[in-house]
């Protein structure tokens, strides 16, 4: 069931920042050879109003994002049952579907929200698997069919899903808007929103584990200064501002801590912010350069990427007694790096033959497995359920963002409508 806090939240963004419904768009490139075939059967509309925002619609598009499904169309059903008594088995597997979802929307018994109940059903066991319903207002269905998108997911495949999650990058300027701007929105590329709009750069974006503030770079005061924005209420707070470089913001997973990279000392190095006591803690000290920081899942250890070693590496730090591991050796550069949510391997960028690919490597075996075959990719970014990666990359001449699953069996791209995208930070899942 959704929570009222959070449609709030959706309306206080809607008020304070610049809305649009859709600015990135998914494009399959490429999917498995053999998708899962699904039918969501158009939902039940027991409301008075006229429907306008049809859920098997978003579901059809949440579940096709990533290329491991594939959804019936309506008109290709034998039947459109909105009951289990009113299910032919037999019908459904002459069509081939392996699953079935039928459901209703109707008033919910909390004033002004709509409740839509549904069923998930496994065709070759005839059983249902999973009963659940939604509620919230009727003019958010978009999320409810995001929900729903959700525990399908789940249910089938046996990890969370992430329709649902938002997606935090920097729009380059255009010739529509000159600005540079800090955006989120929906994985669909849906609710766009721009949290904050600069003539000068705009860099690193990460979120906070509740996702209600995001952390990012500004140069709007002529030097680089890291920022904490809330989304409720657009207040913005600069961290305390050292001389020299103040970059690569990145929040920690129990969300008291903020890692970055100051060059106060000399050289770019590592350093904790501790949001409660407002003060920076030095965590490597070297004459190389030290950058590109990011958290374990327990908040224990610091990825980092480092040219201590003669050429870009990457590297770990334990933040209690500061001892620090290099974790790549295959290549001369490797950059970026960022903890699988599983704790169990790394995705970075790795150059091969000159060219720059994203890539993941094992902890226990070492091996380094490359995943894309463009070139020019950076920034890569996994989705909280650690099947997806997102990564900025090059499309001729623009800059667009692209996506790989973690089996390497699907690629897609999703280039802004508007302007060019750069830096993608993936939120955590949403309750």
């Amino acid at each position: 069931m959704f929570k009222f806090k959070s449609f709030f939240l959706t309306f206080i963004l809607f008020f304070y920042f610049s809305f649009t419904y859709s600015q990135l768009r998914i494009e399959i490139k490429g999917g498995i050879a053999d998708p899962i075939n699904i039918a969501v059967v158009p939902m039940k509309w027991e409301l008075a109003s006229t429907q306008t925002t049809y859920l098997h619609r978003i579901i059809k598009s949440d579940l096709e994002s990533f290329g491991e499904f594939v959804v019936l169309p309506p008109e290709n059903m034998l039947s459109l049952p909105t009951s289990k008594e009113e299910i032919y088995y037999k019908d459904w597997r002459l069509l081939g579907v392996d699953y079935l979802v039928i459901g209703g929307i109707k008033d919910s018994d909390l004033d002004g929200n709509t409740e839509t109940n549904y069923i998930i059903f496994d065709i070759a066991r005839e059983k249902s698997i999973h009963r659940g319903n939604v509620i919230g207002p009727i003019n958010s269905l978009r999320k409810v069919g995001h929900k729903m998108s959700d525990k399908i997911y789940e249910k089938i495949q046996g990890i969370p899903g992430i329709f649902s999650t938002k997606l935090a990058y920097i729009d380059k300027p255009s010739s529509e808007d000159p600005n540079y701007n800090l955006r989120i929105s929906d994985i669909d590329g849906f609710e766009s929103i721009s949290l904050f709009s600069s003539p000068q750069p705009l860099m690193s974006p990460s979120w906070s584990p509740d996702r209600k503030e995001i952390a990012y770079v500004s140069f709007e005061e002529g030097t680089s200064r890291i920022f904490l924005q809330e989304l409720s209420s657009a207040k913005r707070k600069g961290l305390k501002l050292e001389e020299g470089i103040n970059s690569s913001p990145n929040w920690s997973p129990n969300g008291d801590m903020i890692s970055a990279v100051l060059s106060k000392s000399g050289n770019p190095d590592l350093f904790i912010y501790d949001l409660e006591q407002s003060s920076w803690t030095q965590i490597t000290k070297h004459f190389g350069i030290d950058t590109e920081p990011d958290w374990s899942p327990d908040s224990r250890s610091l990825l980092f990427t480092s040219n201590r070693s003669g050429s870009p590496q990457i590297y770990e730090a334990n933040i209690k007694n500061n001892r620090i591991k290099r974790l790549t050796f295959e290549g001369t550069y490797n950059a970026r790096a960022r903890y699988l949510p599983d704790g169990k391997g790394i995705v970075f960028v790795h150059r091969r033959n000159g060219v720059f690919h994203i890539a993941t490597q094992n902890f226990r075996s070492g091996k380094v497995r490359i995943l894309t075959d463009t070139y020019l990719d950076e920034s890569p970014t996994i989705s909280p359920n650690g099947n997806v990666i997102i990564y900025a990359t090059k499309d001729g001449d623009r800059d667009i963002l692209a996506g790989i699953t973690m089996d390497g069996k699907t690629k897609f791209i999703m280039p802004s409508l508007k302007g060019e995208a750069r830096e993608p930070a993936w939120s955590p899942l949403i309750d």
